[in-house]
């Protein structure tokens, strides 16, 4: 540590930079990692790659693209399933988060022996992977569209229920704390003066969410989910240009949910 000594007789001490403590314990868990990734020699077969991308982006062997677009006319029920999934899912486990997040709040809850049981619940459950839930949504409901749906509610209840909490712990508690004091319940007053603060952000994050769980939901058919992602599991590896429309729809469908998401939380903020 370099001191430095002023006119006034005074000594600073330059603090340590410990960014070379992080650049240093990075390179140590890079190096340490590589040697798990390159113990074996990996194989990459690019000419494979190729033909398969040839085959998923172009019409199948006596079609034209007439027949190639035309086939994405015939997904709109596995469509319809896969944005119902993502929205359900979104709207059930959003609206399961609230109290929760209120719950797990510092500034609204302030009984220790609620808030923290609840807080550790939601720190555990987040750690389980979202297609650790859908596994086991389809052996709880069997396959189809259910066990998507429960496992996108799951993954939309942990997420939203963390960013939400955080959101209500930042907010201004003056006007809570005014109602309070005028005989307002607990509820009254967070109705009247934390929510109208949150919904703002919380319609934000649902929007965020949703987005998300579109494209997640897709994934979900390999489980026997439903949707969109059943139609490429069912098509890969025979109909290669099934799985190719089916793509270019699902990059349709969430690059036009992106783009009102991206409007709507611009207009919330």
């Amino acid at each position: 540590m370099k001191q430095f000594n002023l006119p006034s007789g005074a000594v600073i001490k330059k603090p340590f930079n410990k960014i070379w403590i992080v650049l240093g314990t990075l390179l140590v868990l890079v190096l340490f990692f590589s040697l798990f990734i390159f113990s074996r020699r990996p194989f990459f077969n690019l000419s494979v790659l190729g033909e398969i991308l040839v085959k998923m982006f172009t019409p199948r062997q006596y079609q034209n693209w007439g027949d190639y677009f035309g086939y994405m006319l015939t997904l709109r029920g596995p469509l319809v399933e896969t944005l119902s999934m993502a929205f359900g899912g979104t709207i059930i486990g959003s609206i399961i988060a609230i109290p929760v997040a209120v719950l797990s709040a510092k500034n609204i809850t302030k009984i220790k022996w609620i808030r923290i049981p609840v807080r550790t619940f939601l720190n555990l459950y987040r750690t389980i992977p979202v297609m650790l839930l859908a596994i086991l949504a389809v052996y709880l409901v069997g396959i189809g569209v259910l066990p998507g749906l429960m496992a996108i509610t799951g993954f939309s209840f942990g997420i939203m229920a963390k960013m939400l909490f955080e959101i209500i712990e930042t907010v201004d508690m003056s006007p809570y704390e005014a109602l309070e004091s005028t005989g307002a319940t607990k509820t009254q007053a967070f109705v009247r003066a934390i929510l109208p603060q949150v919904f703002p952000v919380y319609i934000s994050y649902l929007i965020y969410i949703f987005e998300i769980n579109v494209r997640a939901s897709a994934i979900f058919g390999y489980f026997g989910a439903g949707g969109l992602g059943t139609v490429i599991v069912e098509s890969a590896g025979q109909y290669y240009e099934r799985v190719g429309a089916t793509v270019i729809l699902m990059l349709g469908v969430v690059l036009i949910i992106q783009f009102i998401s991206n409007y709507a939380r611009g207009k919330l903020q």
